[in-house]
C-alpha cells in the first residue's frame, strides 16, 4: 500500500487509492493545540513547525499545510494587519489605495514573512515530508488584488477593467514567484487559495480569473509539481470554470455538493478536494456528527480523485477530539466511542437563547435601515471581509439611519440567528430583513441602490 505521502499525490493525479486520503487544513488551530494565540504563532516559523507536525501525528493526517496565512503576500508589499488572537490577521489598510502599482517594492523572499513561511516548508519536508505530503498555501491572484486595492477592486472591473486587468497581471506574477518557492522549499503540492472568486460571476471569472491563474499553474507542472485552485462560499457556479484552468485538484467547502463535483470531476480528470462542515459540524458537532459528515463526503468522493478535507482552514477552537475522530475513522475505519456528554449540535442549539448573545430580531422603523452581514467572521475569511467592507465603504453616506450587525456563525447564536431567517450561503447581506446580496459582494453603486430603494432620504 501507497504511504500516507503517496496516497495524497495519487488522488491528486486521479489515480484509484487503496483508501481516501486526509488532509486537515489546520491552520490556527495549531496555535490552539500548542496553547498560543494565533498571532505569536504566525509569527513564529519554529512554533508553526511544531503545532503542524503536533497535528499531523494527533490527526493522523495524510498531508499537511505549511502555514495558511493569505495575508503573507499583501503584507510583505505593503499592505497593514490587523492581528488576532484566534483568527490569521486581516488586511486593513490597501496599499493601492495610497500608491501607485508601480510604486510597490519588488516581491523578493526576505521581504515581511515571506522567508519564514519557506522556512517553515522546508523544514516539514525534511522532518516529515518522506510520509506526509506538503503544501504550500500562497494568496490567489484575484483575492490578492482585493488586498492590495480594497472592495473598490470590483467596482474596477466594471468601471476601469483595464486598470483591473493590470492589477491582476501584478498579482499574477506575485503569485507565479510564490509558487516556484515553494516549490523550491520543498512543497510537493502548491494551492493558489482564491476565496474571492466564488463572489463573482462565471463571465467574470472568465474574463478576470482563468488567464491571471494560467502562469502559475503552467508554471508548477513544468517544474514537476502539483497544483490546486482552492475556492470558499458557493462556488459552484464556477466550479468547472476553475477545472478547465487545468490544475490537477480543487478545493471546496460544504456549500458546493461532492456529488456535484465528483460528475466534473470526472469528466475533466481533475481531482476534488472537501468538504466537512465547519461550524455546523466539527466546530459545533460531536465526534459521531463529525464522522457521519466524513462518511457522506467519502460516499460520495469515492475512491479515485477524492482527498477529505475540511471546507477551509480549521477554527481556532474546533474541539481536538472531533478531529481525532475523522482521523480515525478516515485512516482506521474505526468508529467514535458513543461517550455520554458530547451534546449535539441540535441540543446545543435547543438550549441556546440567540438573543442573549445580541442575536436578537430587530423591529425596522420607517425611514431607516438595518443591515444584517452574514458571516463566518469577516476577521479570518477574505469574502466576508470584503462583504462588510463594502458597507462601510458606503455606510456613512446614510448617518444614524442606517445601523448593521455582523452575524458570525462562529458561534452557537450566531447558526441559530442564521438558521431562522434562512440564509443559506455565507457570506450574504440582508438590508431590512431582506435577503439582497446572495454569497457576492455588491459594488458600491449596487449596494447604494439597494440601501436607497429601502429608505426615503
Amino acid at each position: 500500500m501507497a504511504n500516507r505521502r503517496e496516497l495524497v499525490l495519487n488522488a491528486l493525479r486521479c489515480e484509484k487509492v487503496e483508501r481516501i486520503p486526509w488532509v486537515p487544513f489546520t491552520g490556527v488551530h495549531c496555535a490552539k493545540m500548542l496553547g498560543i494565540d494565533a498571532e505569536t504563532y504566525l509569527r513564529s516559523p519554529q512554533d508553526i513547525v511544531k503545532g503542524v507536525k503536533l497535528a499531523a501525528e494527533k490527526y493522523l493526517a495524510d498531508g499537511v499545510c505549511s502555514v495558511f496565512d493569505l495575508q503573507i503576500e499583501a503584507e510583505a508589499l505593503g499592505c497593514g494587519l490587523k492581528w488576532s488572537k484566534n483568527n490569521p490577521p486581516a488586511v486593513v489598510t490597501h496599499i493601492l489605495e495610497t500608491k501607485r502599482l508601480e510604486e510597490l517594492p519588488e516581491l523578493t523572499k526576505e521581504r515581511g514573512r515571506i522567508d519564514d513561511a519557506l522556512k517553515v516548508t522546508r523544514a516539514l519536508k525534511d522532518e516529515i515530508g518522506n510520509e506526509v505530503a506538503v503544501f504550500g498555501l500562497i494568496c490567489g491572484p484575484f483575492t490578492l488584488a482585493l488586498h492590495l486595492a480594497g472592495a473598490k477592486f470590483l467596482t474596477d472591473m466594471i468601471e476601469d477593467p483595464a486598470y483591473a486587468q493590470e492589477i491582476l497581471r501584478f498579482c499574477a506574477e506575485v503569485a507565479k514567484k510564490m509558487s516556484v518557492w515553494y516549490l523550491e522549499a520543498g512543497a510537493d503540492v502548491v494551492a493558489l487559495v482564491d476565496p474571492m472568486t466564488s463572489q463573482i460571476s462565471p463571465r467574470h471569472f472568465k474574463k478576470y480569473v482563468m488567464e491571471t491563474v494560467a502562469p502559475s499553474i503552467n508554471e508548477i507542472k513544468a517544474k514537476g509539481g502539483l497544483v490546486t485552485l482552492f475556492c470558499c462560499g458557493d462556488a459552484t457556479k464556477n466550479i468547472e470554470l476553475m477545472m478547465l484552468c487545468q490544475p490537477n485538484g480543487i478545493a471546496f467547502d460544504e456549500q458546493v455538493a461532492v456529488a456535484y463535483a465528483k460528475g466534473l470531476s470526472e469528466k475533466h480528470g481533475v481531482a476534488i478536494e472537501g468538504n466537512l462542515h465547519l461550524t455546523t459540524t466539527l466546530l459545533f458537532g460531536n465526534p459521531a456528527e463529525c464522522v457521519a459528515d466524513a462518511k457522506a463526503c467519502m460516499k460520495d468522493g469515492g475512491l479515485k480523485g477524492f482527498i477529505l478535507s475540511p471546507g477551509c482552514d480549521l477554527p481556532f477552537d474546533t474541539p481536538e477530539y472531533n478531529l481525532e475522530a475523522v482521523g480515525r475513522y478516515a485512516v482506521l475505519g474505526e468508529e467514535p466511542a458513543k461517550i455520554s456528554g458530547f451534546l449535539s449540535l441540535d441540543e446545543a442549539l435547543a438550549g441556546c437563547d440567540a438573543a442573549s448573545e445580541g442575536f436578537d430580531d430587530v423591529r425596522i422603523e420607517p425611514g431607516k435601515i438595518f443591515v444584517e452581514v452574514v458571516t463566518l467572521d469577516s476577521e479570518g475569511c477574505a469574502p466576508c471581509q470584503y462583504m462588510m467592507e463594502s458597507l462601510f465603504r458606503v455606510k456613512d453616506r446614510y448617518g444614524d439611519k442606517l445601523t448593521y450587525r455582523e452575524t458570525l456563525i462562529k458561534s452557537l447564536g450566531g447558526i441559530k440567528r442564521v438558521s431562522a431567517i434562512g440564509v443559506k450561503n455565507l457570506p450574504s447581506m440582508l438590508i431590512n430583513n431582506e435577503l439582497v446580496f446572495d454569497n457576492i459582494v455588491p459594488t458600491d453603486e449596487e449596494l447604494i441602490k439597494e440601501l436607497n430603494k429601502r429608505i426615503q432620504l
